[in-house]
């Protein structure tokens, strides 16, 4: 008796594309509004009028309720709705940051062609809160009003999924408290890197570690814990939260011989940190002296959920944006009349901003791949008018 597979069977028709379930004629949107009043709003403006972002900064609010640890419970609440980058106070004088940013340039920390006015902003004790505060650079990932919040809310989720599995299926003594706190506090100097601009876009972090700008709020936070002498548990996990997973593979004929060069990549934002902060990692029980060299020593469960759980970027930057963003371009020119400088200055950025805001970069890209561009761009329309 042949087995059978599917509808068709083995040697069957081929299934062609799953036509999977629609969701966008059944949205709440708020009522259109044209697109020169986007323009002319306010970051502060944009995010109270979203449903999403409002909520979701609210439940960051509750979380931070619901830990059980006083202490972590006030530092959450403080990232969120009155946060302040203090570690800087140690170096109040122009020539004191000078002074450190050649420290750093001279450990290989930060590259000499920048100045310690663009790695260190101004405005460091007085930023703006996670209601306004972008997650990532003006055109990757949750980049609109409070996508910060939607960012961190998200992955709290997450973290409390691996939590519970871990303590469910293997009996793991989790903390929950940690993982949770410290994936919202890793993030916090966003608030402050993140400054917005005239023309609806904001400064992106600094090149810092590594030479790239994807780690300055990681040294900088795991700095702000140190300084303010947090336990060395809390403060691990703004280090490890990156890429304590990064993996180096190679083949040795049919051998795989893997590096995980990301314990070395922890070790070294902890390093750097420690040079802002002025304490000795080893003191502070992050790093261990073996054999004449500095290195990570092994971490528990609730330092992977940390760094698992901060892990929803890939699919919000490598999927979402990279349609959500060229069919937001067609859309602006072919039924918004955008042009030219439009397109590249505060018009298109506001009109991303705000359909980004409102309905979420995820959304919008489901729609597209299960419905198609028709009714992404109907989705759309509803949402934003000339």
């Amino acid at each position: 008796m042949c087995q059978q597979h599917g509808p068709g069977g083995i040697g069957g028709a081929m299934p062609g594309k799953f036509a999977y379930s629609t969701f966008s004629g059944d949205l709440e949107l708020e009522p259109q509004r044209s697109l020169e009043s986007i323009v002319a709003m306010s970051p502060e403006e944009m995010a109270r009028a979203s449903r999403l972002i409002v909520g979701t900064y609210n439940e960051l609010l509750q979380t931070a309720n619901s830990l059980e640890d006083e202490g972590y419970r006030r530092l959450m609440r403080e990232c969120i709705a009155a946060p302040k980058v203090t570690f800087l106070e140690m170096y109040p004088s122009d020539d004191d940051r000078r002074k450190l940013f050649k420290d750093m340039v001279k450990l290989g920390f930060f590259n000499s062609k920048d100045d310690p006015d663009h790695v260190w902003p101004r405005g460091h004790m007085e930023p703006q809160t996670y209601l306004t505060a972008p997650s990532s650079h003006n055109d990757f990932y949750n980049a609109h009003p409070g996508g910060l919040a939607l960012t961190v809310a998200y992955n709290i989720r997450m973290a409390d999924a691996y939590t519970q599995n871990y303590r469910q299926v293997y009996g793991l003594p989790i903390n929950r408290d940690l993982p949770v706190v410290s994936l919202l506090v890793h993030e916090y100097p966003k608030v402050w890197l993140y400054q917005w601009l005239d023309n609806g876009s904001w400064l992106e972090e600094p090149r810092t570690v590594y030479d790239d700008t994807w780690h300055a709020h990681c040294i900088y936070v795991t700095a702000e814990l140190m300084y303010r002498r947090y336990d060395s548990r809390i403060v691990m996990a703004m280090a490890a939260a990156h890429q304590m997973s990064m993996l180096d593979a190679s083949m040795d004929g049919r051998k795989v011989v893997a590096n995980w060069i990301g314990l070395d990549r922890v070790c070294h934002f902890i390093r750097s940190a420690a040079v802002m902060a002025q304490v000795d990692p080893v003191d502070y029980g992050l790093l261990e002296r073996k054999n004449g060299k500095l290195v990570l020593a092994t971490q528990p469960a609730e330092q992977w959920v940390v760094h698992m759980a901060d892990m929803n970027w890939p699919y919000t930057m490598g999927a979402a944006h990279l349609y959500t963003w060229p069919m937001l371009k067609q859309i602006a020119t072919d039924d918004l009349g955008l042009s030219g400088a439009d397109l590249e200055g505060r018009a298109f950025n506001q009109l991303k901003n705000y359909v980004w805001s409102q309905l979420g970069q995820i959304p919008l890209y489901e729609i597209y791949v299960r419905e198609g561009f028709d009714a992404a761009r109907a989705t759309v329309a509803r949402m934003v008018g000339k």
